[in-house]
């Protein structure tokens, strides 16, 4: 199975998102990628079923923003396309491929220099990327994946401590990517890819026909009824009849399997994840997927007092026919890095060198990381200056400066009586 992914595509998605943040600010987007690389299945249990067979290419995807030549925001993603082969009821062989992409970090320096949701239309421009490339592999849907989990910083080196970052807690990170997955579906369904970009916008079928995106949340140790408390009254999430929450994505509560399923069977079992490493010991052949919930909530990663969560969703692909992207006309493989080139970019950026607790370290850290990449490896950047309307953020309130009134307790006084002898 050939499968191709262009970085540069990547890149100007992201730019295309960033576009839409306040007019004024200017960014650089980096796009560093694998080529395809043969992985194990993400359900490793079914290749002892003779029925089925599967091959599984991976490749690995890093993308950062920059303004003023310094690191702000950054996203790493693992995606996944599959090859299946399974023979049916009806002895006939059945062919699918099947994209996942798992959004495994994202981070920001709080080295921005306006406050804007950068982080939140970067992963919209990452996510409606996935539309071109599964568009041209012929899929009806793609799945988005990721497990939240709070940590002070994912990327960029003792940034907790820059005053410019905003670090949620285990709950607040939650109602974060909740609210960060509606945005970024509804804006991939509204926007085929690069729909914004100059060239794109002249066309008349820059909008997508798609049905509504199913997406799928579950906080271990919570139920159903649980859900307004976990992500807010606000955060779209609604308990009806039918589990939907809104027009454009139906979210439901719960992994995207039935509880009686076998586990092993169905759930996806992604690199460095608490439910890869439950399921990877031996006594969990037989567990249901309610099981493995059950298990998660008082496991060490997702018990224990910790609020974490997964997300999963099914994008479905713009049934209409994507614009060309201007300044895409390169390779499938220029820019595509070997593994090992890879893990030479992250021990760049992971160096114990890195410093971005202030901007004048952080601004280093930059310039040492970026010059490590222009000389070591020829990966173009794609520039974008913003041009979207200006935030509104609600005042705060500011009580009335009025004398405080004083409380006239005289009437509550009682006087002691006069004994007379």
């Amino acid at each position: 199975m050939e499968v191709t992914r262009d970085y540069i595509a990547i890149a100007s998605d992201v730019a295309a998102s960033l576009r839409n943040l306040p007019s004024g600010h200017d960014f650089v987007v980096r796009v560093v990628q694998t080529a395809d690389y043969p992985v194990e299945s993400l359900t490793p249990q079914r290749r002892y079923n003779h029925f089925y067979a599967e091959n599984t290419l991976s490749r690995r995807v890093l993308i950062l923003v920059l303004q003023d030549d310094c690191l702000v925001a950054g996203l790493e993603a693992h995606e996944f396309t599959s090859l299946t082969f399974e023979v049916g009821a009806s002895r006939i062989p059945q062919q699918a491929i099947a994209v996942n992409a798992c959004i495994e970090k994202v981070d920001t320096s709080g080295e921005l220099q306006s406050r804007m949701p950068l982080a939140r239309m970067m992963v919209a421009g990452y996510v409606c990327s996935l539309q071109r490339y599964s568009k041209a592999l012929d899929v009806e849907s793609v799945g988005v994946h990721l497990f939240a989990r709070a940590q002070p910083e994912y990327l960029f080196a003792k940034s907790q401590h820059n005053p410019g970052k905003h670090t949620l807690d285990d709950i607040g990170l939650v109602k974060w990517w909740q609210h960060t997955m509606q945005h970024a579906l509804t804006y991939a369904m509204s926007n085929t890819s690069g729909s914004l970009l100059p060239v794109a916008l002249e066309s008349d079928g820059d909008k997508c026909i798609s049905d509504t995106a199913v997406a799928y949340c579950v906080v271990p140790g919570a139920d159903a009824h649980g859900a307004a408390v976990v992500l807010g009254n606000q955060s779209g999430f609604k308990i009806g009849a039918n589990g939907t929450a809104s027009p454009s994505v139906d979210w439901k509560w719960g992994l995207s399997h039935p509880a009686e399923a076998i586990a092993h069977n169905c759930v996806l079992q992604f690199p460095d994840d608490p439910i890869t490493r439950l399921l990877a010991k031996s006594h969990t052949q037989s567990w249901t997927v309610a099981m493995l919930l059950e298990m998660l909530a008082v496991s060490e990663e997702c018990g224990s007092g910790h609020r974490t969560a997964y997300f999963s969703a099914m994008l479905p692909i713009a049934s209409t026919q994507l614009p060309g992207l201007p300044g895409c006309n390169v390779t499938a493989d220029q820019g595509s890095l070997s593994f090992e080139d890879y893990d030479q970019v992250l021990v760049a950026i992971f160096d114990r060198d890195m410093d971005f607790s202030a901007t004048d370290a952080a601004k280093t850290s930059s310039r040492r990381f970026t010059e490590f990449i222009d000389q070591k490896f020829d990966i173009p950047v794609v520039a974008v200056a913003t041009n979207g309307p200006a935030i509104e953020l609600n005042p705060p309130v500011v009580a009335p400066n009025t004398p405080p009134a004083v409380n006239d307790l005289s009437s509550m006084v009682r006087k002691k009586r006069k004994v007379t002898k």
